[in-house]
């Protein structure tokens, strides 16, 4: 089992190492970071991060420390409750997408976005990628991005 700080620090290691990743990459020039939603209290039930790309689309984004993995959860809303959705799959993002439309009568932003990224499904504008930090002892080293295909071809 690992400990809770190690964890806490792989976490902050990815989410500094996903902005800096999606900052330097030329596909993302011009993308900024969404930072209007209001944290959740253990960090859980939401994005690890949210862009918006110079064209207006969205861009989700899993940071990931260097050892970090892709996890299960339980399925939320209508279509995936009562199931396990993996991080990286449209089931997951459909789950988010829920979380966040219940927590809509507390912060109205989480409403606007939930909307938007729902309609970007259906447009299949939405893209999903995974930002991981690459291991290194004790300072930035980088980066891997991959994009996940949540959309059938």
């Amino acid at each position: 089992m690992r400990h809770p700080l190690n964890s806490k620090l792989g976490e902050a290691l990815g989410e500094e190492a996903a902005r800096k990743r999606m900052l330097l990459l030329k596909e993302f020039d011009g993308a900024r970071e969404i930072t209007d939603l209001l944290d959740t209290p253990n960090g859980s039930r939401k994005f690890d991060q949210l862009w918006r790309d110079r064209d207006g689309n969205l861009i989700v984004v899993e940071a990931k420390g260097p050892q970090g993995t892709l996890l299960w959860r339980q399925g939320n809303g209508d279509l995936d409750s009562g199931t396990l959705v993996k991080q990286g799959t449209l089931e997951y993002v459909r789950t988010i997408v829920a979380d966040m439309e219940e927590r809509a009568l507390f912060s109205p932003e989480y409403a606007k976005y939930a909307e938007e990224i729902d309609t970007a499904i259906k447009k299949k504008t939405l893209r999903y990628v995974l930002v991981q930090a690459t291991e290194n002892t004790g300072k930035y080293a980088g980066a891997e991005l991959k994009h996940f295909k949540i959309f059938e071809e």
